[in-house]
């Protein structure tokens, strides 16, 4: 393919990917049903000035989230360890480790899931 072509099919992609990023802006301006969609939701927090805190508050709890989740699937790892080792000790303390995480997840999961009831609040009272 030439460089003239592929210039020509890089513009009309840019351009595609353009119009249906405007078209994604004007829809969400419309009234969104109470239960908003996922995309909807960023497409909102992406317009509104006053909800990116919201926003950020929401995807660090997102990072929390998969952090925990890593962590709490090492844990069990270490606990399948110990008892194929039989090392009942260890095993107890990682058992101690991994209830520790999965208490740090649920109260993950409960924050991202306020914040995000409080962004779609916050959606409702700015129609």
């Amino acid at each position: 393919m030439s460089k003239a072509k592929l210039a020509a099919f890089a513009a009309a992609l840019v351009m595609a990917v353009a119009s249906n990023a405007s078209a994604q802006s004007a829809q969400a301006q419309l009234n969104a049903p109470p239960h908003m969609t996922r995309a909807r939701l960023i497409v909102w927090c992406k317009n509104h000035p006053t909800a990116t805190a919201d926003c950020k508050e929401v995807r660090g709890d997102t990072k929390e989230i998969r952090s925990d989740r890593k962590e709490v699937r090492a844990d069990r790892r270490e606990v399948r360890k110990d008892i194929k080792a039989g090392d009942k000790q260890e095993a107890k303390r990682d058992a101690k480790d991994l209830r520790a995480d999965r208490k740090d997840l649920r109260q993950d999961r409960k924050d991202r899931r306020h914040d995000v009831r409080d962004l779609r609040k916050d959606k409702d009272a700015g129609k």
